[in-house]
């Protein structure tokens, strides 16, 4: 770096930007630096270099030549002030920034990361905001940026651990590392307060889950679903569907009717709305087409095959416009709960995949019939030359599971006793 001279002036200054990068001293910290793209643009930064608690840091003052020579020295004059006063210069021009742009908190921060990384991007941004919404916002929703330390993520990711959720403390210290980084990038803030965290810090080295449910708990949740009043018959049809179509739970909440031609008995899934990025054709047994088209009363000529069941929500005392137009997809997690399940061990919507895929195995469906009825890829050699969809298969293996499904929730009540039956009543009657 140059040493500072009194003589430098704005023609020294224009000779530095036309040379490209840049980096020199005009003294007592005040420096003048430019890019070779900000040289083209004719525009250089203005510097301030200092040292602080025994740390090299500084702090941008502007734009050359938005703020030229004689206004820079000024700046860094007033800056140099307040550093002898113990003020961190480049921490308050943080502070003021997060408030000028309304990103003072950490909820704030995860709406405009969510808003400009995961909205765009992911398949299903709704299950990242879920988990921003129900463990991240509020622990540290309401704490400044710039406050959060180590102690308050591993508060996070504790209290989701201690809730039996320890995949989601996983997805949670991921998000916030990823939202934390876009701050430090933008100096939002210097330090990442996630970095050092492992897979040991949150939920653990996640495996591969292995509950399923079997017939004798099918029985009970069948039976419970019927019982239970403040269940409700739709919650009732979309966990009968979730099992039957072997689909991914938001496959099916945020489906559209125009999807599906129940007339042909097909459900044609888009490459943006399946994990596999790929079309697939659904067959819908016979049984499944009832089902829809009694759900299709229950969304009242609405596009979406599960509408929300509420347009608008009170939030803080004001109306507030939901989030999604289907319904959300805590709702049918929160249904499930309602029910008295009792002596059947915890389990969650994704496990009725795997009790589908199960039960498939055990009623004889082909291995690979049943793989392409989960719309599981195909891989290796096979996956990429074998390009025959099964649709015939699959149908009739789809058929016979559902046929199964409905022995267990839908039972034909039988109305002609048996005549071993007659006979034992009117041995009785005699006797």
């Amino acid at each position: 770096m140059a040493e500072y001279s009194k003589t430098v002036t704005d023609k020294h200054l224009r000779a530095w930007l036309n040379s490209g990068d840049t980096d020199k001293g005009v003294g007592d910290g005040l420096t003048f630096v430019s890019s070779k793209w900000s040289a083209e643009q004719g525009k250089a930064s203005w510097i301030l270099r200092y040292r602080f608690g025994g740390r090299s840091k500084e702090k941008v003052i502007g734009r050359y030549p938005d703020i030229s020579l004689k206004e820079a020295r000024e700046l860094a004059r007033k800056d140099r002030a307040l550093i002898q006063q113990g003020q961190d210069v480049s921490a308050l021009k943080r502070q003021e920034r997060l408030k000028a742009i309304d990103l003072h908190k950490v909820g704030a921060l995860a709406d405009i990361w969510h808003e400009r990384y995961i909205k765009s991007s992911y398949k299903h941004p709704e299950v990242v905001e879920r988990v921003i919404r129900l463990h991240i916002k509020p622990v540290i929703g309401s704490l400044p940026v710039e406050e959060v330390r180590p102690v308050h993520i591993d508060k996070v990711l504790t209290k989701i651990v201690e809730g039996g959720a320890p995949t989601v403390a996983n997805d949670a210290m991921r998000y916030m590392f990823r939202m934390f980084h876009f701050a430090v990038k933008r100096k939002w803030v210097e330090s990442n307060p996630v970095y050092g965290f492992e897979i040991s810090d949150a939920g653990g080295t996640e495996r591969n889950g292995t509950r399923w449910l079997r017939k004798e708990e099918l029985d009970v949740l069948a039976k419970s679903m019927h019982e239970t009043p403040n269940f409700g018959r739709i919650n009732e049809l979309a966990t009968l569907l979730l099992l039957a179509l072997c689909v991914r739970k938001m496959e099916l909440l945020s489906a559209q009717w125009s999807e599906f031609d129940l007339e042909r008995g097909i459900w044609r899934l888009r490459p943006t709305r399946t994990k596999t990025n790929v079309e697939i054709e659904i067959p819908l047994a016979p049984i499944v087409v009832i089902w829809l088209k009694e759900v299709r009363v229950f969304a009242c000529g609405h596009t979406h095959v599960f509408p929300a069941r509420r347009l608008i929500h009170m939030k803080n005392g004001k109306p507030r416009k939901n989030r999604f137009e289907h319904i959300s997809p805590d709702t049918l997690n929160v249904a499930l709960k309602r029910l008295s399940l009792d002596g059947m061990d915890h389990f969650t919507v994704h496990d009725m995949r795997r009790t589908a895929r199960t039960h498939m195995a055990a009623l004889g469906v082909d291995r690979f019939v049943a793989e392409r009825s989960l719309n599981h890829k195909v891989r290796d050699v096979e996956g990429v030359y074998n390009q025959y969809d099964y649709f015939k298969e699959r149908l009739k293996a789809l058929n016979v599971w559902a046929t199964f499904l409905e022995s267990i929730f839908c039972p034909q009540p039988n109305l002609e006793p048996q005549a071993d039956n007659v006979i034992t009543v009117q041995a009785t009657e005699v006797a």
